[in-house]
């Protein structure tokens, strides 16, 4: 970039720095965001580093976990950034068109326009980086106590270094400022010079051809997940409802001309004869198709993402609890007290009322190149009692000595299955594991690696049972057995639960854990599509004022003017969640076809929950904020209305 062209598009910035607020907001926004996402991701590494040696199989199980849960939570963050920087810098672009028009008229050429806007762009970004790297730094400390509260982990998490947020956020801005420039400033270049002298400006409806193109594209690659879907995992359902709803936004959004205008409309068309403000409203809508698409992309996006996952997760645990009824045997479970863990195991397995106790022991075991995995230590013939633990493939009766079995999820996840080979290392020697089985998954009653206890005798010591689920003796029921048990582990803090009982008790964890868990993933990313709706809303608002000022000198009122200004963002915020919702339902409904299909033939039905409350929350979220600029926004024409300025 020429020095000259640095030098104007500085000054363009400065002289026209309303119509650039909205993007610094959005861009600083969206750096503050990535930044403490790589503070977030560079915590576990250094506080892995603290530990040292010192770190126990537990502690490094929860950091596993949380930079699985973070590297998400970056994802998401990244999508949502660009998704909206985008959106924001396409409205400045529209702000300008009779400005960039004069531009041309006087001589510029198309690609010193290009040229000027992508400079402005760098001077903006430039800004909104170090402003939100700045305001990123100090909020390392209190984001990682926030999580030790929100209870994902009990560790002190160790902040890395201030650099890392700065040397990964800062690239990562400038790069989402300048992709996010790109269409705009090329759209840019090709204003004709005879947009300075027009009053109105007729917006292209149809896409360009690289949004055909991409939205194309994206739509094949939906309905190829759809077709693969059918005879998949259930795993791969969940795994697709994270990865999907962001190729369906970016499809919808490719087309988003042709669709949201005439949703909007749509939405008004009960309304129009009851209500001139509501007219009007639709009628500018239709309009201005690029305004109303960006003013609705960011809460397509974020209802879309997050109503999927939250149908999907809460399907998921659905999925779970109908395993558990499927193929758990026994009619109580037994949990010990802490600390009772040997005493209670032995009182159970010799109680006169309990014919057979099946203990779930999980310990942690090196594995080749993957590290530490926990594994189960499995008693085949009591398992295969008390959990309904069988074999899909193989058979469970080659399981002892130097063998394993692995679940339908780990044979996905890893690539080993029925005759192949895992190396681990057991009692301070490398052992050459051979699967002898495959078995259904279920988190619940056993791990996606089982090992036969008398490979790993010399461990269990180490490993006490955390549940013992048993089969009372024939002739006795199920409650006066868990009386009996009761009476019988008095004093050891043991809990005696009907199957039932446990099964719900520990979907109702599951729950609890998700909903955690998709506060940390979606919660920063939420809190930056509040920002963006808001700040949407507003630009949308700001660019209508010309439209409105007309209205006014024709005799509109200001409670039609506020009515219509609220009419059009309810509307445009409507046609947004009506795309998110029915991008949720699809997804919703992949996962809930692959959960009841993998279950067919159990004879279990499996239970469908959808979370409303969440999904409400959503919905008025967006509305209530998307009403609350618009009226803010209102508010500032009017004065300016009846004021006397022209």
């Amino acid at each position: 970039m020429s020095p000259a062209t640095s030098g104007l598009s500085r000054q363009t910035v400065r002289t026209s720095w309303p119509a650039y607020l909205g993007a610094f907001v959005a861009l600083s926004s969206g750096v503050v965001l990535m930044a403490t996402t790589v503070n977030l991701v560079g915590s576990v590494e250094a506080t892995l580093t603290d530990l040292g040696g010192a770190a126990t199989r537990e502690q490094r199980q929860q950091l596993d976990d949380l930079t699985s849960m973070f590297g998400i939570m970056s994802a998401i963050s990244l999508f949502m950034a660009i998704f909206v920087v985008g959106s924001t810098f396409g409205f400045v672009v529209a702000t300008r068109r009779r400005e960039l028009g004069l531009l041309r008229l006087v001589g510029a050429t198309g690609r010193q326009v290009r040229r000027l806007v992508l400079g402005e762009s760098v001077v903006v970004a430039a800004a909104a980086v170090v402003a939100g790297c700045l305001t990123a730094t100090p909020l390392a400390a209190p984001v990682l106590g926030l999580i030790r509260r929100l209870g994902l982990t009990d560790l002190h998490l160790v902040a890395p270094p201030a650099w890392l947020a700065w040397a990964v956020a800062a690239p990562a801005g400038m790069a989402v400022a300048l992709l996010g420039t790109w269409r705009s400033s090329r759209r840019a270049a090709r204003v004709p010079p005879s947009a300075a002298l027009r009053e109105a400006a007729v917006e292209r409806r149809r896409p360009s051809v690289a949004q055909l193109v991409v939205g194309t594209l994206c739509l094949a690659a939906v309905l190829t997940a759809t077709v693969l879907a059918r005879h998949a995992e259930p795993l791969f359902a969940l795994v697709a409802s994270v990865l999907l709803p962001e190729i369906v936004v970016i499809a919808l959004m490719c087309f988003g001309t042709l669709l949201v205008p005439r949703l909007a409309a749509l939405l008004a068309l009960p309304f129009v004869s009851r209500d001139v403000a509501a007219r009007l409203a639709r009628d500018e809508l239709r309009a201005a198709v690029r305004t109303t698409t960006s003013v609705a992309a960011p809460v397509l996006a974020i209802s879309a993402v997050a109503g999927s996952m939250l149908l999907a997760l809460s399907f998921t645990a659905d999925w779970t609890s109908a395993q558990d009824r499927a193929q758990l045997r026994a009619p109580l479970v037994v949990r010990p007290g802490a600390g009772h863990a040997t005493e209670v195991a032995a009182t159970v397995a010799g109680h006169p009322a309990v014919k057979l106790v099946d203990a779930r022991r999980r310990l942690t075991v090196p594995f080749g190149d993957e590290g530490r995995l926990e594994v189960d230590a499995v008693d085949v013939t009591t398992a295969s009692v008390a959990r309904g633990l069988h074999a899909t493939k193989g058979s469970l009766r080659d399981l002892r000595g130097a063998t394993v079995a692995v679940s339908e999820t780990q044979v996905v996840d890893s690539g080993t299955g029925l005759g192949g080979h895992l190396r681990a290392r057991i009692d301070g020697r490398t052992v050459d594991l051979t699967v002898v089985a495959v078995v259904p998954a279920a988190p619940d009653l056993y791990g996606d690696i089982l090992l036969p206890a008398d490979l790993v005798a010399g461990e269990l010591d180490d490993a006490p049972a955390d549940e013992l689920f048993v089969v009372p003796e024939p002739g006795t029921g199920t409650g006066a057995a868990r009386t009996a048990l009761g009476e019988a582990l008095a004093g050891t803090g043991s809990r005696v639960l009907t199957a039932e009982e446990w099964i719900a008790e520990v979907t109702d964890q599951v729950r609890r854990s998700n909903n955690v868990g998709l506060t940390i993933l979606l919660g920063p990313a939420g809190f930056y599509a509040a920002i963006a709706v808001v700040n949407a809303t507003l630009i949308g608002a700001s660019q209508r004022r010309r439209q409105h000022r007309a209205l006014g000198l024709l005799g509109a009122t200001r409670d039609q003017l506020r009515r219509t200004a609220l009419w059009q963002a309810t509307l445009v915020t409507g046609a947004g969640l009506v795309l998110g919702g029915l991008t949720t339902g699809y997804l919703g409904w992949l996962v809930r076809r692959a959960v009841t299909a993998d279950l067919a033939g159990t004879g279990v039905d499996v239970p469908m929950t959808i979370p409303w409350v969440p999904l409400i929350a959503i919905v008025a979220a967006c509305v209530g904020l998307a009403a609350a600029a618009a009226t803010a926004g209102a508010v500032g024409l009017r004065k300016g209305l009846y004021r006397g300025r022209p």
